[in-house]
Formats: structure tokens, C-alpha cells, sequence
């Protein structure tokens, strides 16, 4: 275990080596408060539906980091607990990402119990703190408010299989895919076929 922290800091301290000064000690002390325990839960107490080597977690959670922390001129003006939530939404996505329902829903009630002291989306109902996103004014917001209306062409009938209605699923996806992709990153979809 004392191996993989290592790793895990040394890949850690690497990527934080190429983001801004005033973001470096917040991201490091918010995944040193959350990363080493949550990482043990994940391998220890769920099942992930794909093997992945231990490095990916924290790869994973760097990629995300790169494609969702504001570059640039945002970048100075990102306030603490907007950084924090982008951080805690890294972290579920990149440890929790190859999860079942069920287990995410562990993790969750996990997660409430043991880092509190962080600001974790406000889940209540049937909802899991996975229904959420950090928005671009740094407040968590529901998936289903980014959802578009779907507008059928009045004009044409679009074929069958090009037709692709907008729901909460693929909003979450397309959202992710674009956080990586746009750094050039490959990225790897995993699961069900979603009709």
C-alpha cells in the first residue's frame, strides 16, 4: 500500500507541476484528503466491471482535472470551493466510474460519511451525488438541467438511427467524453447499449 501512495503522489505532484501556483497547494490538499482512502474503499469493497491498473485511478483523475479546471485568464479568478467541487467531481468520476449502480451508491454513502468536511452534491431522494455536475459559476447542478429540448425537424424526417433524443445519460457522457477528448485523450466506453 505504501508503493501505491507513492505512485500515486509522485503522478500527482508530477501533473500539478504544470497547473498555476495559486491552484497547486488546493488540489493537492483537497486529493491528499480524499484520493488515499477513497481509492482503498474502491479496490477493497466494490467491483469494478473492468480491470484497469491501480496508476489509471490517479491518471484518470488528472485527465479530468485537465479537461474541467478553467485555463488561462479563468483560471485566476477560480475561487476555492468552485476548484473543491470540480476536485470532489474528478474524484467520483475517476474512482467511481467503472462502478455498478449499486456500488456507486456505496460509495456515496461512503463518501457523506467520511470526507463531510467538503462540499458533496446535495443528493437527496433517489438521486446519488452522480446526478450532479459543478456548473460554470461553481455550484453543483442537476444533470437533468442541461438537458435540451429535443426539437423534431419540421422540415425533413431525419433516419431512425441518426435520431438521438437528448436525456440525462447522454448529456453526463457526452459531457465526460468532451473533458478528455478535447486534450487530445482517448477515451474507452464501457457498459450496456443505452435505447
Amino acid at each position: 500500500l505504501c508503493h501505491r501512495m507513492r505512485v500515486y503522489i509522485n503522478l500527482l505532484t508530477g501533473w500539478l507541476n504544470t497547473r498555476p501556483a495559486n491552484q497547486q497547494d488546493t488540489i493537492f490538499q483537497t486529493c491528499e484528503s480524499i484520493f488515499p482512502k477513497l481509492y482503498i474503499q474502491v479496490i477493497q469493497k466494490y467491483e469494478a466491471k473492468m480491470q484497469v491498473l491501480e496508476c489509471m485511478y490517479i491518471r484518470q483523475l488528472c485527465d479530468l482535472l485537465e479537461g474541467l479546471i478553467p485555463s488561462g485568464e479563468e483560471a485566476k479568478d477560480i475561487k476555492v470551493p468552485h476548484l473543491q467541487r470540480i476536485i470532489i467531481f474528478a474524484h467520483m468520476w475517476s474512482l467511481g466510474a467503472l462502478l455498478e449502480l449499486e456500488d456507486r451508491k456505496k460509495l456515496e454513502e461512503w463518501m457523506k460519511e467520511n470526507i463531510s468536511n467538503l462540499p458533496l452534491p446535495p443528493a437527496t431522494g433517489d438521486d446519488t451525488i452522480f446526478e450532479y455536475m459543478v456548473g460554470e459559476n461553481g455550484e453543483w447542478e442537476h444533470w437533468s438541467s442541461l438537458v435540451p429540448e429535443y426539437v423534431y425537424p419540421p422540415d425533413s424526417v431525419p433516419e431512425y438511427t441518426g435520431i438521438l433524443v437528448p436525456n440525462v445519460d447522454n448529456v453526463r457522457t457526452d459531457y465526460l467524453i468532451g473533458a478528455i477528448s478535447k486534450q487530445g485523450k482517448a477515451v474507452l466506453l464501457i457498459g450496456e447499449q443505452v435505447c
